[in-house]
């Protein structure tokens, strides 16, 4: 009995060996689960190096803008940054102030244009208003427009030299420009005075014109999405208290038209009533060719149709004569009447067809005609 005691006795302390050393397991699993707040400071530091990562993005673009450097050409496109993705600001007054200035070049250059058509016609034209367009063209645009210009393009320069080239490119076209103009003035003043000819001034004319038009399309389309890209409202600030940007009143567009281009403005305003007036006349001249287009489709209509009734009542008609005749043979008498009668048909149809399309080319020709007269 003893001897079965003492065995018993022993094993109670090796139970609580056993129970303490799965106890040490579970005390170790606690700094385990500690290690988790620590990953999420390591995702939580990530954060900062991927936004700097995409904040670096402009520094392998520039490194290609050096590697490949552009050929100083203002209509090359790749030395200035696309436009960043975002929210359109609103538009800045001094850009809303270019635009409309081009759109008043674009206007006089279009008058310039159709001056120039008179003179390579042997028409005649008002010398003066010639005079006075390329007057403008130098007074304004030259001495005004391109040096403001000019102010901001150097501004940008100076934030993105990326685009030093171009800008330096565009400010040098602004002054080869002005040269150009003076030349064409020059010419215009010996046309008057009977030392030239008009064919040199609508030559020289007709270069200034597409050089002018090539050079605001690249303004507009290229240029100035860029600088409304790059500059902030700082910037535009710095710029508004620059007194060589101050605005100057338009000598032909403004409130008040100076007196030396009296002419041209009064030209400019007749040329704009003209073309309301030549857009309604076109407009009126469109409406009633197509009323009588749709009526010449009408009355073909009515006349296929009458024709094709005509036919069918004849055919029924006959087709009763040939059975009253022979009823034997009537079916095979009537199917042979009525493929002759149906390719009198079609001929006549194809008549009619022919017939309605001549009346609509007509029709046509005659709105070309009138509208013709307009433009003279």
């Amino acid at each position: 009995m003893a001897a079965n005691v003492n065995p018993a006795a022993k094993k109670k302390p090796a139970a609580k060996k056993t129970s303490v050393v799965k106890k040490t397991p579970v005390a170790k699993k606690k700094p385990v689960a500690r290690k988790k707040p620590a990953a999420k400071r390591k995702a939580a530091t990530k954060k900062p190096v991927a936004k700097k990562n995409t904040a670096g993005k402009a520094a392998p673009s520039s490194k290609s803008a050096a590697s490949g450097k552009s050929n100083a050409g203002y209509s090359d496109r790749s030395a200035w940054a696309k436009k960043k993705p975002g929210v359109k600001a609103a538009e800045q007054p001094m850009m809303k102030a270019l635009r409309a200035e081009h759109r008043h070049i674009a206007i006089v250059m279009q008058l310039f244009a159709d001056q120039l058509k008179s003179i390579e016609n042997g028409e005649l034209v008002d010398t003066h208003v010639v005079y006075e367009i390329m007057d403008y063209m130098v007074t304004w645009p030259d001495r005004y427009h391109h040096p403001r210009e000019d102010l901001i393009y150097g501004r940008v320069a100076e934030i993105d030299a990326r685009a030093a080239d171009e800008v330096d490119t565009l400010q040098r076209d602004h002054d080869r420009t002005a040269v150009r103009g003076r030349e064409v003035l020059k010419a215009i003043e010996r046309w008057r005075e009977g030392e030239g000819s008009g064919a040199a001034v609508a030559k020289s004319g007709r270069a200034y014109i597409d050089h002018m038009y090539e050079h605001m399309n690249v303004e507009e389309k290229v240029v100035f999405p860029h600088i409304e890209s790059v500059l902030s409202l700082q910037d535009w600030r710095e710029l508004a208290e620059d007194d060589q940007l101050r605005a100057v009143p338009d000598p032909v567009f403004g409130t008040r038209v100076q007196r030396e281009f009296r002419n041209l403005a009064r030209k400019l305003r007749r040329n704009v009533r003209r073309s309301v007036e030549r857009g309604t006349m076109v407009e009126w001249i469109g409406i009633e060719a197509l009323m009588e287009s749709l009526e010449v489709v009408s009355m073909a209509y009515e006349s296929a149709r009458d024709t094709a009734g005509d036919h069918v009542r004849a055919a029924w008609e006959d087709c009763q004569d040939l059975f009253r005749e022979s009823a034997v043979t009537a079916p095979y008498r009537c199917a042979a009447n009525n493929a002759k009668l149906a390719l009198r048909l079609l001929g006549e149809v194809a008549e009619i067809s022919r017939d309605t399309l001549d009346d609509l080319t007509r029709v046509n020709q005659e709105r070309k005609d009138r509208v013709r007269l307009l433009e003279r």
